[in-house]
């Protein structure tokens, strides 16, 4: 089976990078030629192995989005604090660094238009067999394009996959592409919920649910809801009338009418890796390499005394667990003796400053590089002050070698850490899960007058914050993260229990955001939070202040000494990143479609600051 998996796999990559530039154009573009002799679930399984891969592309765009919700920083004295931001006096600026729009058409949107069309084309006895993968490739690639035209507003949908009728396809825009995507996520959902007799089983075909077709339907509906809820301010009755939709469309046990949703982690929505996914290789170990913790996101969990803290942010070498700690405590001299003694340099978890003018020494170890030097004997000996994200959650054992001759970063290692080997380590990428579910459906209730689907925003809030500890706690003991299945809760809900506000529920679901740190930042731009605030050398921890310890959370004003930057609200619209040169005067029409709709789309393609139609907050 797994020899069949990657020969489907190898000719549908070798169909792509076969083709010239204008036959690839095309060729993404069109019903590519059936394969009439392999059965529509190996295709399946061949299409969506190691799905968002692409050998580190995914990870490292990952650490983008990261970037822009303070989760990590650039490590470095003198890192470029700006570079992945946009001045607001321009015109231009960086870009996400997604590559949503070529996955779509040379991945997972051709190859889900391949299995659609192969099914179609079989006789309809045998077609109504394939009912329900047909309806699972309509879902997944409903998601992938819906995820493309999120960030880019404007992709070729209508008229894609198509080129003898369409070779030149026109683009479709998020304004309308929202209910299509909704569409035909409920017809999916309908079959799904009543397929034909026969259906084929997917079984190990099924990377996502092992063929666990109530997930799938879970999964679709949930989705629904999202989408609606992500172009709230624009239509607020579709929202209403997808949740209606939703909630009566669950005959099976109307007793929970939430059942239909996603219910467990078990049900979030991701992809399970094979087993040489994510190992330590290339660049995708910059988690731990190139990134510091943020010091709103350590401030932040620091603060409540979040038990995820210990979960999601690993130590830094200022305690006994660091060998090159205990050689400065035994042998190091005066100064590095005190240094070890204060207080405050025994803490061991510390984020770096976001902004530019942080770095600027009146911001302290806080504002500067990852490492202290202090002498131990003869020796230099440096410490990692500045802790990094947990990224065993990105890449295997996090990024580290288990070997400290390699580098500095090696250095790091613990001795509660332990380094399997990689092939025994099993890795799942999630894109929507159960405590994103609760957290969505807590906010529904908040602005529904205090309930939605049977539950109160309170239950739903309390439900999102125990399946969030709950998911990292799993997580966090299959890939090794010390300790992580003696982590309890404990009474974090009676300390910060639901206290009725939407900043309460979207702090905590930009806490829960870390490993889906894309929807942290669609949370921010739909709706603000968290919020920026100044933060200034000196400046005390005050009510409304990042560290507060009041339970809403706050990312840090991005100043430079002169003026704040800004985050890209949206990835370049340009043919390197959303089309080709052949068709060009397409790809320009979107835009100027596009400016006309909204003037806040911004000055050209390159104008990141801009925003497309649904970008409202």
């Amino acid at each position: 089976m797994k020899k069949l998996n990657k020969y489907i796999f190898g000719l549908l990559t070798l169909a792509v990078l076969a083709q010239s530039c204008k036959k690839d154009f095309i060729g993404i573009n069109t019903n590519p030629n059936k394969l009439d002799n392999v059965q529509p679930q190996f295709l399946f399984s061949g299409a969506t192995v190691d799905l968002d891969d692409d050998g580190r592309d995914k990870v490292i765009a990952r650490y983008a989005f990261m970037n822009f919700m303070q989760y990590i920083v650039t490590d470095g004295t003198n890192a470029n604090l700006g570079a992945k931001y946009c001045d607001p006096s321009l015109t231009t600026g960086p870009d996400v660094g997604v590559n949503y729009y070529s996955d779509y058409y040379t991945g997972i949107g051709k190859s889900m238009n391949l299995i659609i069309s192969n099914i179609d084309a079989l006789p309809a006895a045998q077609a109504s067999t394939y009912a329900e993968l047909r309806a699972i490739c309509v879902i997944l690639n409903a998601y992938h394009a819906w995820r493309t035209v999120d960030i880019y507003g404007a992709m070729p949908y209508n008229q894609a996959f198509n080129a003898t009728s369409f070779p030149l396809p026109e683009y479709d825009y998020d304004y309308t592409l929202y209910k299509v995507f909704d569409s035909q996520l409920k017809q999916a959902a309908a079959v799904l919920l009543n397929p034909p007799a026969g259906q084929i089983a997917l079984g190990n075909q099924d990377f996502f649910y092992g063929g666990d077709i109530p997930s799938w339907l879970a999964f679709a509906n949930t989705l629904r809801i999202k989408i609606a809820l992500r172009y709230e301010k624009r239509d607020p009755a579709n929202l209403t009338s997808v949740l209606a939709d939703v909630q009566q469309s669950n005959p099976k046990n109307t007793a929970t009418p939430y059942n239909n949703l996603i219910t467990s982690n078990a049900q979030s929505f991701g992809v399970n890796q094979s087993q040489t996914y994510n190992d330590d290789t290339d660049d995708i170990d910059a988690i731990v390499d190139n990134y510091d913790a943020g010091y709103a996101f350590v401030e932040f969990l620091k603060s409540t005394n979040d038990p995820r803290l210990a979960l999601m942010v690993r130590q830094n070498d200022m305690g006994t667990n660091s060998a090159p700690y205990n050689n400065v405590l035994a042998n190091g001299n005066a100064a590095a003796q005190a240094f070890l003694a204060q207080p405050a340099n025994q803490v061991r978890y510390y984020g770096k400053h976001a902004f530019p003018a942080s770095q600027d020494p009146s911001y302290g170890l806080t504002g500067s590089g990852r490492y202290v030097p202090l002498i131990a004997g003869t020796n230099t000996v440096q410490l990692d002050y500045l802790s990094v994200i947990q990224g065993r959650y990105f890449v295997k054992n996090g990024g580290f070698t288990n070997n400290a001759s390699i580098s500095q970063v090696d250095a790091m290692e613990h001795t509660d850490e332990t380094f399997p080997d990689p092939s025994t380590i099993k890795m799942r990428t999630v894109w929507l899960t159960y405590g994103e579910t609760c957290f969505m459906m807590a906010e529904i209730a908040n602005k529904n007058g205090g309930s939605s689907f049977g539950q109160t925003a309170a239950q739903w809030y309390n439900a999102g914050v125990q399946a969030s500890f709950a998911q990292y706690a799993t997580a966090g003991a299959m890939v090794g993260v010390p300790n992580a299945s003696s982590i309890t809760i404990g009474d974090y809900l009676t300390r910060y229990p639901y206290d009725g506000t939407l900043q309460r529920i979207y702090s905590q679901e930009w806490v829960h955001f870390m490993v889906q740190p894309e929807d942290a930042y669609a949370m921010w731009k739909r709706t603000g939070y968290p919020q920026f605030v100044n933060y200034r050398a000196g400046q005390p921890t005050t009510a409304g202040n990042i560290g507060d310890g009041s339970g809403v959370a706050y990312l840090e004003n991005l100043w430079n000494g002169t003026a704040n930057l800004v985050i890209p609200r949206r990835e370049q619209f340009t043919i390197t990143n959303a089309g080709s040169t052949i068709n060009s005067n397409n790809l320009f029409k979107a835009i100027t479609t596009m400016q006309s709709k909204d003037a806040s789309y911004g000055a050209s393609g390159l104008d990141t600051k801009g925003r497309i139609w649904w970008d409202q907050q």
